[in-house]
């Protein structure tokens, strides 16, 4: 289970960044996208991306995009773990990528086209959880039933948990015009990968007759009185041998009271711990002294060994409640094989894109600082377990993607597109080592589906509108407070503004509802059942401007 869990967190809040796209992978890479979402076909710049081999259908001469993309999201997250301070509790993350920038260039010249693109491929944004996530909270809730009958009543935690994302990829690759209707493209993108987490937790106290104390405090306390509580068990029994060896061993305290072996004050004291070891006056009245002195050792024995249960509890305690700074890198890098074709029918009224990337292998290592990988437990020797200890590498990988457009130019002025895109979820490492483990993250492959109109007010101006479906297909196993995926549906619309044969601006915005998903869980530790529900909501706007420089038409 540990190791399923860190390769989960291996993507840590990759999916919470990206906007648009699969699990792991960006494809809102272009101003022209946000205002259509559908540009699988593109036969523009932005096809560096999304249709490389429709490049050859570019004017010849240099081709440049540069936009940029201002993301926002909120995550709700809703759990009713009965021991958290109030069930349900709700948990909000700030998720921001104020700066998404893509650039893309391109050379045409005759049946060739060049290009090189560089974009966020992967995360791109920040999140911050100002009072961390239920899977932060629920193992310090915990301390509540497992402290119960040491008279712990609530518990009280200060937390909060932020991270960052980026995958930059640099593409490059060439696209050749075999005939007027058919081109390809063949290329790469190097991946740069890198997230950073930072967080705390402190001032964890549980609520006592005492008052609100530190769990370790409070467990070593309690030790301390056992270990008293034995000590003087232990000294009643040996204050017994006395009487013992005077010929008292057979008495009941009544007849060693009055035969002069103790007087009613001792009577008293003996009877009131053994009372206090849980026997009952009329089993005390039948005892003689040598049953007495055993129930005393028993007691002391009982009683050390508690102590030195607790005082164990309390060290453990005092590792994983202790107050923790996590500080993690995580780096690595990866190459996509990227092929595409390209077909034109009816003098390009009707053009089809298709993009195969292959899977791309990526292997994530920590980066971390002594003592801030964030403790889970500790080990048979008593040092601590860290969830991202250093130098620990996890899979990551980014799946293959297909995608295939269609634009169909209806009437001169008005264009449809439709496109598909399908992510090969399951044969990334992370989701093999996953179901090796028994529990599958992925039941379907994720999916996407959309649809875009663009209408061609005059030679200067355009506008379009655009839908997009998303499919996940993960497995309430996959689901995690730091890393959820949800079917969604987008919105976007805008327009651009042709200013002259050298410059178009770029205006689009979208907006994305997300359907709401609650999952039943066990906690290990308990096995009390409960139920986390996970939502989100996005909009985003984007400005950009493609230039054509020295660009002549074929």
């Amino acid at each position: 289970m540990k190791r399923i869990t860190l390769t989960l967190l291996g993507l840590l809040l990759i999916a919470e960044f990206a906007s648009a796209g699969g699990l792991v992978t960006n494809t809102n890479q272009s101003t022209a996208w946000t205002r259509m979402l559908v540009r699988d076909a593109s036969t523009d710049i932005d096809a560096v991306f999304f249709n490389p081999a429709g490049l050859v259908k570019l004017n010849d001469g240099f081709h440049i995009s540069l936009s940029n993309q201002s993301v926002f999201q909120t995550q709700t997250i809703t759990s009713n773990y009965q021991f958290l301070n109030s069930s349900p509790k709700e948990y909000v993350g700030d998720i921001s990528a104020p700066l998404f920038p893509s650039l893309y260039l391109a050379y045409k010249t005759g049946r060739w086209a060049f290009s090189l693109g560089v974009n966020v491929v992967g995360g791109g944004g920040g999140a911050e959880f100002n009072s961390g996530v239920p899977m932060m909270e629920i193992p310090i809730s915990n301390l509540v039933p497992q402290l119960e009958p040491l008279g712990v009543t609530g518990y009280n935690v200060d937390m909060a948990f932020s991270g960052r994302s980026a995958y930059w990829g640099i593409q490059a690759g060439a696209s050749f015009e075999i005939t007027k209707n058919v081109s390809v493209f063949a290329g790469a993108r190097y991946v740069i990968a890198k997230n950073t987490y930072e967080g705390y937790m402190r001032n964890i106290t549980v609520a006592t007759p005492g008052g609100n104390l530190p769990p370790s405090t409070y467990v070593q306390g309690v030790s301390d009185e056992a270990a008293a509580g034995a000590a003087t068990a232990n000294g009643a029994a040996d204050g017994m041998n006395p009487i013992i060896d005077g010929g008292g061993g057979s008495y009941t305290l009544a007849q060693l009271e009055g035969a002069g072996f103790i007087d009613a004050t001792q009577r008293a004291q003996l009877e009131g711990g053994l009372l206090a070891v849980g026997l009952t006056q009329e089993e005390i009245d039948a005892m003689n002294a040598g049953q007495i002195q055993g129930a005393y050792y028993a007691a002391g024995t009982e009683l050390t060994a508690t102590s030195q249960y607790l005082a164990g509890q309390a060290a453990y305690l005092g590792v994983v409640t202790a107050d923790q700074v996590a500080d993690i890198t995580q780096t690595g890098n990866g190459i996509t094989p990227i092929l595409g074709v390209n077909l034109s029918f009816l003098d390009d009224d009707i053009n089809i894109g298709i993009k195969y990337e292959f899977n791309t292998k990526l292997e994530l290592t920590n980066s971390t600082p002594a003592g801030k990988g964030f403790v889970i437990g500790v080990d048979s020797t008593g040092q601590p377990i860290e969830m991202f200890p250093d130098g620990e590498k996890t899979n990551a990988d980014i799946p293959a993607l297909l995608s295939v457009g269609i634009e169909y130019r209806i009437i001169d002025p008005l264009m449809i597109t439709v496109g598909y895109h399908g992510y090969f979820d399951k044969q990334t490492g992370w989701a093999k080592e996953a179901d090796e483990a028994g529990q599958p993250v992925i039941d379907n492959n994720f999916f996407e589906i959309g649809l875009g109109l663009q209408y061609d007010i005059n030679d200067n101006f355009l506008v379009s509108i655009g839908y997009l479906h998303a499919n996940s297909g993960v497995s309430k196993y996959y689901q995690s407070d730091l890393d959820f995926s949800l079917n969604s549906n987008t919105i976007g619309l805008g327009g651009a503004w042709a200013i002259n044969d050298t410059f178009k601006l770029q205006l689009g915005g979208y907006f994305v509802t997300y359907d709401k998903g609650t999952y039943d869980y066990e906690d290990a530790s308990t096995g009390i059942r409960y139920q986390n529900s996970y939502l989100k909501s996005t909009w985003a706007l984007s400005l950009g401007l493609d230039i054509a420089i020295g660009s002549k038409k074929n």
